[in-house]
């Protein structure tokens, strides 16, 4: 039985060492026909050993694997539960200041601070604070303003710092606007009269103010960031809670105390899953006020590469929480590193659950379909680049690490995609 036992496990190897030198040798011919860049790096995290490693020294731009980078500072800054607002209660007044929490009126169900504002008694004021940081991030494409992907940064998000416009058919919602065969509900109301239907149009909103255009024959819906400010803030929130809301000056006599809103473990989802840019960068402008008292991204970014991420092989350049900023450069080798310290820190229950999967949820829904599902990954998408980064489970029930990253092709991205995947295929067949 022994002898049978050693002969299978032999056989094994022999077969994933053969995968492996076709697998180095398919990298190396692709590298002579191409003319975009390509980097992998497959890692065994039991065995601590690198199996491949094609241009993994090599820098990429991340795109938005950066939100790993976001996810693990943090995973180790916070606990359970966000701080969603700091308030402070005076006689008839309740005194609230923002803390950067992104989820406020922004589809998170569980949320309680709507709940804690819409029943409070007193009057509701908001100190007049910002953060210490520019609304958008290093690098970020100034004519992307009006997409739907690189909403504002600010202390006191609602909404997502977004409108949003859907169109409706059957149901004729409260303050629907009629047009070309159908309707549309703008969300949230507040900015009906900012709204213009035009028969053609170019962009979505002005570039310095908030007023937008939605073309009549789009049957489409939209999502739009607004310009940010305090007083639109409290505008917003005084049309959502049908009750006055007031700006004030801050002041040291305010002792304010915390009020927790939501778990962590549900941004990290959102954010993971579907790739959300604005919860990332409100998570580090977080981390920044946590670790260093300033809303501010770059502060937070250095506060975790000197205490969290110190061991990189390659020192990154990184930028911003989101990826949206091609000034970000890492190393496939960098990515393998950090998943592998995200694996040994991250309860694999609550980690599975937080990355996309393969063929079933967020940004790999219609990639890499099996059943059982053996991706679980980020991914990362700009033109002209595509990356993916996260584990392998395969079918001999090893979990693997990789980083697969494509930058400055002219190809189409499904295309990029479906070389990766059958490579990747490949690995969960075999080892």
């Amino acid at each position: 039985m022994k002898k049978v036992i050693t002969l299978i496990i032999t056989l094994i190897l022999l077969s994933s060492c053969g995968t492996t030198l076709k697998l180095k040798k398919e990298f190396r011919n692709e590298e002579k026909g191409i003319s975009y860049f390509k980097g992998f790096v497959l890692y065994d995290p039991i065995a601590k050993k690198e199996i491949i490693n094609h241009n993994g020294n090599k820098y990429f731009t991340p795109a938005s694997n950066t939100k790993l980078i976001t996810f693990y500072s943090a995973f180790k800054t916070f606990g359970d539960s966000v701080t969603s607002l700091y308030y402070y209660k005076t006689g008839d007044s309740l005194i609230i200041k923002g803390s950067g929490d992104p989820s406020f009126l922004y589809g998170f169900e569980n949320n309680k601070t709507f709940d804690f504002l819409k029943n409070a008694k007193e009057n509701i004021y908001i100190v007049d604070e910002k953060i210490q940081d520019d609304y958008y991030g290093l690098g970020w494409c100034w004519d992307d303003y009006n997409y739907y992907y690189q909403a504002e940064k600010s202390l006191f998000p609602i909404y997502g710092n977004v409108l949003n416009i859907d169109f409706v058919i059957d149901t004729l919602l409260e303050n629907d606007t009629l047009i070309e065969n159908g309707r549309i509900a703008i969300y949230p109301n507040y900015f009906q009269k900012y709204v213009q239907i035009q028969d053609t149009i170019e962009i979505e909103r002005e570039l310095y103010s908030n007023k937008f255009y939605y073309e009549k024959t789009d049957s489409s819906g939209t999502t739009i960031p607004f310009i940010t400010s305090n007083q639109l803030v409290v505008e917003l929130l005084s049309d959502t809670l049908n009750k006055e809301v007031k700006l004030i000056p801050n002041s040291d006599k305010y002792e304010f105390k915390e009020f927790k809103g939501i778990k962590y473990s549900d941004l990290y989802r959102e954010m993971l899953t579907v790739s959300d840019n604005f919860i990332a960068e409100q998570l580090m402008l977080q981390v920044a006020n946590a670790r260093k008292n300033t809303f501010n991204v770059a502060q937070g970014i250095e506060y975790s590469l000197d205490n969290y991420l110190s061991g990189f092989p390659q020192k990154p350049r990184w930028v911003d929480g989101s990826g949206l900023s091609r000034y970000n450069i890492i190393t496939p080798k960098d990515y393998v590193y950090l998943l592998e310290k995200i694996y040994n820190e991250v309860p694999h229950e609550d980690l599975f659950s937080y990355l996309p999967v393969g063929g079933k949820t967020g940004t790999l829904k219609r990639f890499y379909k099996n059943n059982p599902p053996y991706i679980y990954a980020k991914t990362g998408t700009m033109s002209n680049n595509h990356n993916i980064s996260g584990y392998i489970k395969t079918k001999k029930g090893n979990t693997l690490i990789f980083s697969f990253m494509n930058n400055h092709y002219k190809l189409s991205h499904t295309k990029i995609k479906r070389e990766m995947e059958k490579k990747l295929r490949v690995i969960y067949e075999k080892y």
